[in-house]
């Protein structure tokens, strides 16, 4: 398979939302535990999907024979991030204040800017471009596109095992925040304490 690596342009927004919502909804321990479906995860995300795209950081991959998007990698300016308005879905409310103390761990030790600092906030490949090394080619034209346009950190938050390792073990990226699943308090609830592995979700930043 020949892949192109470019950056995500709207003409790839509804392919790219499908395979981002498709896998995360499938995959991410986060959602299972909060019991969110397909259809609701895609309510909830697709305004903010769409805003992250607009800012032009974000990296599609696409089969060169087929023409088809086999993965993306969506980011945004971390700082944005910090001063969004919540979403009031109530559902998804306890994701919300995860990350919202995740971002107040970061903050007590670095305050970023407006174009300092991107987040990979989603990243996807289809089943039929997995395991060619496509996630590693869009990171690193993410990093480039970032760089070139005078971001100097990347900040990612990690939910999987998987992710963990490649971040802060392969990558070298430090921890910046942890939240403990069976720790993390909602109201009277600890609604991710079902979730064993990894035990907890980590903030990372390294240096682009």
């Amino acid at each position: 398979m020949s892949i192109d690596i470019k950056v995500l342009e709207l003409t790839h927004l509804d392919a790219a939302f499908d395979l981002a919502t498709q896998t995360f909804a499938e995959a991410s321990t986060l959602h299972r535990a909060l019991k969110i479906g397909l259809n609701e995860y895609k309510e909830y995300l697709r305004d903010p999907f769409q805003l992250m795209v607009k800012e032009g950081l974000s990296i599609a991959a696409t089969d060169n024979h087929s023409g088809h998007l086999v993965g993306c990698l969506v980011v945004t300016d971390f700082a944005r991030q910090l001063f969004e308005e919540t979403n009031t879905n109530t559902k998804f409310s306890p994701l919300s204040a995860l990350t919202e103390d995740l971002c107040r761990q970061y903050q007590s030790k670095r305050d970023v800017s407006v174009g300092e600092a991107i987040l990979v906030d989603m990243a996807a490949v289809s089943e039929e471009a997995a395991g060619k090394g496509v996630y590693q080619q869009m990171r690193a034209a993410a990093h480039d596109l970032a760089r070139s346009q005078g971001f100097q950190l990347v900040i990612g938050e990690l939910s999987s095992a998987a992710t963990q390792h490649v971040v802060l073990e392969l990558l070298g990226h430090k921890k910046m925040a942890e939240i403990a699943f069976a720790e993390f308090q909602f109201g009277e609830e600890r609604p991710f304490q079902e979730i064993k592995e990894p035990p907890s979700i980590i903030l990372s930043e390294g240096r682009l």
